[in-house]
């Protein structure tokens, strides 16, 4: 993790803000050699194509899973 003075930070957001949006780097801001805050990515936003992949990777069930849900409905 990249660590960086206040000031010298305040000089370069715009620049920095491009790297954590392109590359994904978190920055410590640190002041007076303490880390006083953290410069990090928003996590990407799930769409309903990332979910179907998901669902889509998911280990299967085995065969007898139809019959232990309707034994599980009986109950």
């Amino acid at each position: 993790m990249e660590r960086m003075n206040v000031v010298e930070a305040g000089r370069q957001l715009d620049d920095l803000v491009s790297r954590i949006t392109r590359d994904g780097v978190t920055i410590e801001l640190e002041q007076d050699n303490t880390v006083v805050a953290r410069l990090v990515p928003v996590p990407r936003r799930l769409c309903v194509a990332d979910l179907n992949r998901l669902f889509a990777e998911l280990p299967r069930l085995g065969d007898d899973a139809e019959s232990f849900a309707v034994d599980v409905q009986k109950s």
